[in-house]
């Protein structure tokens, strides 16, 4: 038996970007690759910090309800040790110390999708008999002697104006500025990660984005 988890998640913005301010800008892929990608542009208050021990800034984008988009830019050469040091209770800290800023923010429109096979992470958390002959799968079929042979855990996200659509104890040091001062111009235009949230608390999808 081949188990596949697909996820949904469907949100607009809590205002939405205006199609007629995106342009194409220069994403640097890598040192050596630039493409031209169409690139969102909003000035507002945003959720924002500067975390200087890992080397980015964060901001986070609200959806209409309780989800909230955070966007992840590394410092030039930084995205290694960002991905290195990025754990859950990292995140947390995120939510929890970002303050109000006024940013123009540039934003590349982007999808991305990632497929994960399971049956080689899971036996590592102790679930195991599920793929062997051992597996008791009645509630979800009539047969006997079958098990679970490949489970594919497969994430869809994209990015637009209007909104996005998913499917699927180091010490931190922060730098804050005041939400009074003039706009920060912040623009997304090299691999940078994201991750969305809802209520403030539970992170409901985590990507890298390196090629819009």
């Amino acid at each position: 038996m081949v188990m596949v988890n697909y996820i949904f998640f469907k949100a607009k913005w809590e205002t939405s970007f205006d199609s007629k301010n995106t342009q194409k800008h220069a994403f640097h892929v890598t040192s050596e690759k630039v493409v031209r990608v169409p690139m969102m542009r909003r000035e507002d208050q945003y959720l924002y910090l500067q975390d200087r021990s890992l080397g980015c800034k964060v901001v986070g984008v609200p959806y209409q309800g309780n989800a909230t988009a955070f966007f992840i830019l590394p410092s030039e050469g930084k995205m290694g040790k960002l991905e290195a040091s990025l754990h859950q209770e990292t995140l947390r800290k995120w939510l929890k110390t970002s303050t109000k800023r006024k940013l123009l923010l540039y934003l590349p429109k982007f999808s991305i999708e990632s497929s994960f096979k399971l049956e080689n992470v899971l036996p590592k958390l102790g679930i195991r008999d599920i793929f062997t002959s051992h597996a008791d799968l009645t509630p979800l079929t009539n047969q006997s002697n079958i098990w679970v042979s490949e489970m594919v855990h497969k994430a869809v996200v994209e990015v637009d104006e209007s909104g996005t659509k998913a499917a699927a104890a180091t010490e931190v040091t922060f730098a804050f500025r005041s939400a009074l001062m003039s706009s920060q111009t912040i623009m997304f235009n090299r691999p940078f990660l994201m991750f969305i949230v809802e209520n403030a608390e539970n992170i409901l999808f985590f990507g890298k984005v390196t090629h819009p």
